[in-house]
């Protein structure tokens, strides 16, 4: 059951990567089943939607805590989460177009625990080398979470369109946002 479950939600990821508007009928079609197995399991194409979010914050979670924990330096911790935070954003590139950035408050309260304690890294992460300075300390926490995301989605936008050679995509973002917060290594 689990199994057929993830595999909606598989399906519908790569469906509305393709078409963010893609109907409850292209996924079963995708998937070769019909509209009421996935009924069976998501009420409507919203608690799809939803699931899809929910599991897309459980993995960023998941791979955000990851790459903190993947080094004791904070340059190096800072530059694994945004590898991290990219890698997602991409995979599931159509949450952005769904939900138009929202702050993803609405997840499920267990996830939203979760997100908390991995923004919570990341902030002292950022004020702990402001501190040191590595970034420049005028600039506000906020500002810096705002630019890390933001970065993050015109990466995405540059993969989703082709404009730029996907290679180059991972340093150009890196680099950008380095720069924008006036990130230099010690």
């Amino acid at each position: 059951m689990k199994d057929t479950k993830d595999k909606i939600i598989a399906a519908t990821v790569f469906c509305l990567n393709m078409n963010e508007n893609a109907s409850i009928d292209e996924i079963a079609n995708h998937l070769g089943i019909n509209r009421r197995t996935i009924h069976r399991y998501f009420k409507d194409r919203n608690n799809l939607l939803q699931c899809c979010l929910s599991k897309m914050m459980s993995k960023c979670n998941r791979a955000m805590a990851d790459a903190y924990e993947s080094s004791a330096d904070p340059i190096e911790q800072v530059e694994a989460m945004f590898d991290a935070a990219l890698s997602i954003g991409i995979e599931y590139s159509f949450v952005k177009k769904i939900f138009k950035r929202s702050n993803y408050g609405q997840v499920l309260k267990s996830e939203s625990l979760d997100y908390e304690s991995v923004n919570q890294k990341w902030c002292r992460l950022i004020t702990g080398l402001q501190h040191s300075g590595v970034i420049n300390n005028l600039l506000p926490i906020s500002w810096v979470y705002n630019l890390f995301g933001g970065i993050v989605d015109i990466a995405i936008q540059a993969e989703t369109s082709g404009d730029v050679a996907i290679n180059e995509i991972r340093n150009l973002s890196w680099d950008s946002f380095k720069g924008s917060i006036g990130m230099i290594n010690k």
